[in-house]
């Protein structure tokens, strides 16, 4: 082997020239055979891809083995299974109605949103899809009525909850002025009572709001009446010797009952009290010439007087004469006034409680008593 530089002789496998100096290259190798460079790569295999034999001058040439590594479709092919995009998924459209991604003739539509043609698009959850129309909101609906409902509940309750701890205060203020009371004084007592205010008040002039007894008026087929008429309570008898007595349907033990009452026809009128059942009660009764008395009915048929032949200046006398009368009940003992003034006291315990009448009496004729401007005071 010579020095291509020197030309002087050199050994073999010698790398430079020991005369010059000169870098030797080393003999060039004869080139692989084809069936060295083109047999198919395990990659090939497993894509089923096959390459024929060509001649040795296409080895420089890009071969279809690295165009294959440089397209995308190996890459897909080997890529996880949830990161392969889906298939196309074939839709059943109706007639006249195009493919989904195939927009329609014209739209989008006003008040659509621009991609409102895309199956694929996210839509905004506020967008509307409807220019003009504002978008329902039930749940603010919904959220509004309850707060209403609960606004509502509350205020009730806070108004019923007042409403409760006043009627329990006014109840209590009451009990201790009532426990207060001078039962023994029936001055004071008569101060007191017309300081509280009464259970009932009434002027008994129509029957609204009133729950005494009314018939039809008096004839002869039909002696007596219980009627409303020219602004009061009238209570009529026309059959002699007897007397009669229009109830109430409320039942009192303790009470305070105060009416005016006018003689309009006859001798005597007034009022009956613990009425518990029919015939069985007190009467107070007074005359146009101021004369009283109290008798104790049984069974229907008088029993026995606890006041009788009594007196009083405090009456007006004389027909159409209008006299206050208020009776005081606690317990056994009872008190009378008459006008505003103590007139007398009596004691009996036949009768512990019922209803209250309203009385006229047939001495000698007809007889018809007007009353008015009632008030009862439970006790």
């Amino acid at each position: 082997m010579q020095c291509q530089n020197c030309h002087s002789e050199l050994p073999e496998g010698a790398r430079f020239c020991s005369e010059c100096g000169t870098s030797i290259a080393p003999a060039p190798q004869a080139a692989p055979t084809p069936s060295e460079v083109f047999q198919s790569s395990p990659f090939d295999q497993e894509q089923g891809a096959s390459h024929a034999a060509s001649e040795p001058t296409e080895v420089y040439q890009a071969p279809a083995s690295y165009q294959e590594y440089g397209a995308p479709a190996p890459y897909q092919e080997y890529a996880a299974p949830s990161q392969l995009a889906p298939a196309p998924t074939a839709y059943a459209s109706a007639p006249g109605t195009p493919a989904p991604g195939a927009p329609y003739a014209g739209y989008p539509a006003p008040g659509f949103p621009s991609n409102a043609n895309d199956p694929y698009a996210t839509q905004s959850a506020y967008a509307p899809y409807f220019a003009g129309t504002a978008p329902n909101q039930p749940r603010r609906r919904k959220k509004t009525a309850l707060i209403v409902t609960l606004v509502t509940v509350i205020a009730l309750v806070v108004l019923l909850g007042g409403g409760i701890t006043y009627f329990v205060a006014q109840n209590n203020q009451r009990s201790q002025a009532v426990q207060g009371l001078q039962w023994d004084n029936p001055n004071a007592l008569y101060s007191g009572v017309q300081a509280l205010p009464p259970t009932t008040t009434s002027k008994l002039d129509s029957a609204s709001g009133n729950s005494w007894t009314e018939t039809v008026s008096a004839s002869n087929s039909h002696p007596y009446a219980c009627e409303y008429k020219d602004a009061a309570y009238h209570v009529t008898l026309t059959k002699v010797k007897t007397i009669y007595t229009c109830k109430e349907k409320t039942s009192y033990s303790d009470f305070a009952m105060q009416i005016d009452a006018t003689i309009a026809q006859g001798d005597e009128g007034g009022i009956s009290f613990r009425y518990p059942s029919q015939g069985n009660h007190y009467t107070l009764l007074y005359s146009t010439q101021g004369a009283y008395r109290v008798l104790v009915y049984s069974g229907g048929l008088y029993k026995y007087s606890l006041l009788s032949g009594a007196h009083s200046d405090e009456f007006k006398t004389g027909s159409q004469q209008v006299n206050t009368l208020m009776l005081i009940a606690h317990k056994s003992t009872f008190h009378f006034y008459v006008n505003g003034k103590f007139v007398n006291s009596f004691i009996d315990n036949t009768y512990a409680n019922g209803a209250l009448g309203l009385t006229t009496y047939a001495r000698n004729s007809t007889s018809e008593m007007s009353f008015s401007n009632l008030k009862i005071w439970r006790l």
